[in-house]
């Protein structure tokens, strides 16, 4: 099974994105396979386009409550690199959740999980889902929690404060270390967004398509030189003769589309 250039290009702007070693044949099967009954509203697929370069056509959306944390308004469930399904809870039928998050800016946050659901990469995926956020405090903060689970260590030494103070200690050890990791990821991905010397819109487009590591590399670039600090030729960014990659599939549509090549 073949996938051509063109169909690879119409693909990513439709949110399909090829994740690492993903072959042609998977992809293919994946893109064919997803296949949704609910439309995203016309706002978030201007925002996604606007903001990644891609525009859901459409997701498997249903309405539950079950298997939520309470500070969660929606979910989406992968199975193979695959989305199986998008759950949004029962609130969001009405348009909001806690007064704080409207259907659609979740939406966005969910189609972004989504498109990278080929990634089995956890470090900068809330920051890219967070991205689609209104508010900035929530574009800045919101990406402090990276999995779920993080949250009840910190409640639960907070509740056991209550009994022995000493908790407290734990509580704020646990706050600190979430702050400090996410000021660092910020600064990585702002400096990786840099060392790729193209527009704001462009530079989170290929930031979206690379995996962490990737990331971090490029984010040790030294601002404005083709070569990172450690003289690892790891980047080739030649925008006017960017080298052809070979045999994989995400570096073939990083070329295609934005003239970026990994190696």
């Amino acid at each position: 099974m073949h996938c051509s250039d063109h169909q690879l290009l119409a693909l990513n702007r439709a949110g399909f994105i090829p994740g690492p070693g993903e072959s042609e044949e998977q992809f293919l099967e994946r893109a064919q396979a997803r296949l949704g009954d609910a439309v995203p509203s016309e706002w978030v697929s201007l925002h996604l386009q606007e903001l990644f370069d891609f525009r859901p056509d459409s997701l498997p959306v249903f309405y539950s409550n079950v298997s939520l944390t309470p500070w969660q308004g929606a979910a989406v469930w992968i199975e193979g690199r695959r989305v199986a399904k998008v759950q949004l809870r029962e609130n969001l039928k009405t348009g909001s959740y806690l007064g704080l998050y409207n259907r659609d800016e979740i939406w966005a946050h969910e189609a972004v999980h989504a498109a990278r659901c080929a990634f089995e990469e956890s470090a900068y995926e809330e920051f890219f889902a967070y991205m689609t956020s209104q508010k900035k405090w929530r574009r800045v903060l919101g990406p402090i929690v990276r999995r779920p689970w993080e949250v009840w260590p910190m409640l639960v030494s907070a509740l056991l404060g209550a009994w022995v103070p000493e908790f407290y200690w734990v509580t704020t050890l646990w706050m600190g270390a979430g702050f400090f990791r996410l000021i660092r990821q910020h600064r990585q991905l702002h400096r990786a967004a840099l060392a790729l010397g193209r527009g704001p819109k462009e530079a989170r487009a290929i930031l979206l398509r690379l995996t962490d590591e990737e990331i971090r590399h490029l984010a040790r670039t030294k601002i404005g030189s083709k070569e990172p600090k450690n003289r690892s030729n790891f980047f080739y960014r030649t925008p006017s003769k960017p080298l052809k990659p070979q045999g994989d599939l995400r570096r073939r549509l990083l070329h295609l589309a934005y003239g970026f090549s990994v190696e």
